[in-house]
């Protein structure tokens, strides 16, 4: 791929790091040997300490003839040396005066070095360190041309750079070897995960990443293919039940549609035609019921939508109330004048849908039904109850399950209404559960009650 090299990696990463601790580790060597240059030479300079060792053997010789030579000796031994340094600029100048101020040596012609001990002068044009020690027989005098202070930055960086050119090299091999032979293992992940055939292979990866640092790396991705494997369980679950639920309608559909064609009058056709529609119903409320299930699964939860909660279940209420009054059914409503939220409106309808549906399909006539509402200090509460047969407390661990339906009644009913009001509960944020619900009017039974329970931020309260 074109410019794939420009994208980042960490082998490029470390690299890049690498050289700029070496950058910021050779600023800092650079400015410690500047500082330590410029306070020798401050305090120590060279001129002197070669001045003193000159000066004290000068002071052996009473020959001014031999003092010369010696002197002279020194002075080209010297200057030789300082040629093949890289820290000169110029040759070292000596002088050498007997006591009486005549001029017994001088390696160069120019002005004599007048200041005593260490200074500095200007000697044909140009800054020159000196040196000068008056003593018994001899005044040796030493000046050497002065190095500013870029040229003394010059020398030391291209010193300091030299070192740095050879060493990084030495440091960045075994670096990127290190770095190379570490991603082995996410390279290794990576081919298991490309052979992967997420139709039939959901086991666990197993990889060995070897090092701490990516072992959670792994651990994430079987996490992950653990929940795809019981997301498939439950799908392939779904989908049998699904299957074996609609078997039922469809065959009374094809039943009655038998029965509906070869009817001998139009008694046994009324009847079929009935027989039919219930079955048509009955699919029609299954299939969706398992759209709904469906959507509450797969889709994403919706951005809340603030609303008046009481107002809301007011018009639900509304909506039934034209089928609880053909029963004989009592829908009432206990909630404050309004009730301010912000809820997904998708799930809430679900669940407030389902509850009031199941509710109604239980509950006997002259039954009750109660939506209430109530604001806690730990959030809001929604419930609805009724005077119904209720749910035996054995079985109300399984009756958010999908395809389950209750016992100890003849009531026809897909299994799927409370999954989905309990799928419409997590979209929420919330928990719904099960209890004891409206007692009848001689005493006895106990109805059911499901309540949704939400937190106190839908109210807006932190």
């Amino acid at each position: 791929m074109k410019f794939e090299w420009l994208q980042p990696t960490l082998t490029r990463r470390l690299i890049l790091a690498l050289l700029l601790a070496f950058t910021l580790c050779s600023v800092l060597l650079l400015v410690d040997d500047q500082l330590d240059v410029q306070h020798q030479l401050a305090t120590d300079p060279g001129v002197r300490q070669l001045g003193r060792q000159l000066a004290a053997g000068l002071e052996e010789i009473d020959d001014p003839a031999l003092a010369a030579r010696v002197l002279d000796g020194h002075t080209r031994y010297i200057n030789g040396l300082r040629m093949g340094q890289t820290m000169t600029t110029g040759p070292l100048l000596m002088q050498l005066l007997d006591r009486q101020g005549r001029q017994v040596y001088a390696s160069a012609p120019g002005d004599a070095i007048a200041k005593p001990g260490v200074g500095e002068q200007t000697i044909a044009g140009r800054t020159h360190w000196t040196y000068r020690q008056d003593g018994p027989r001899w005044s040796l005098r030493l000046a050497e041309p002065a190095l500013s202070r870029a040229q003394l930055l010059g020398f030391a960086s291209g010193a300091l750079g030299m070192q740095l050119l050879v060493g990084f090299p030495l440091m960045l091999l075994p670096l990127w070897i290190a770095v190379y032979t570490g991603l082995a293992p996410l390279r290794r992940f990576a081919r298991r995960l490309n052979s992967l055939d997420l139709r039939q292979d959901l086991a666990p990866l197993d990889v060995d990443l070897r090092y701490r640092e990516l072992r959670p790396l792994g651990q994430a991705f079987d996490a992950l293919l653990s929940r795809l494997r019981r997301r498939r369980a439950r799908e392939r679950a779904f989908v049998h039940e699904a299957a074996h639920e609609l078997r039922t309608p469809l065959a009374v559909v094809a039943t009655q549609t038998h029965a509906l064609v070869h009817a001998a009058d139009a008694d046994a056709r009324a009847t079929a035609a009935a027989g039919l529609q219930q079955a048509i119903a009955r699919s029609a409320h299954l299939s969706r019921q398992l759209l709904d299930l469906a959507s509450l699964d797969n889709e994403q939860p919706a951005a809340p939508v603030a609303l008046d909660l009481a107002h809301f279940c007011a018009q639900r209420l509304a909506e039934q109330a034209g089928a609880a009054r053909e029963r004989g059914i009592a829908l009432a409503l206990d909630a404050p004048d309004q009730l301010p939220v912000r809820l997904d409106t998708v799930a809430l309808q679900s669940l407030l849908q389902n509850l009031l549906d199941n509710a109604l399909r239980y509950v006997g006539r002259g039954g009750r039904i109660e939506v209430s509402l109530d604001v806690a200090p730990e959030g809001l509460r929604l419930a609805v109850a009724d005077d119904g047969p209720g749910i035996a407390p054995a079985d109300r661990p399984q009756a958010f399950e999908r395809f389950r339906r209750g016992a100890g009644h003849d009531v026809q009913g897909s299994g799927l209404g409370l999954a989905i009001v309990a799928r419409a509960a997590d979209r929420l944020g919330g928990q719904v559960t099960l209890g004891d619900g409206l007692t009848w009017p001689d005493g006895s039974g106990c109805g059911a009650r499901f309540e949704l329970r939400l937190p106190a931020i839908v109210l807006g309260i932190p």
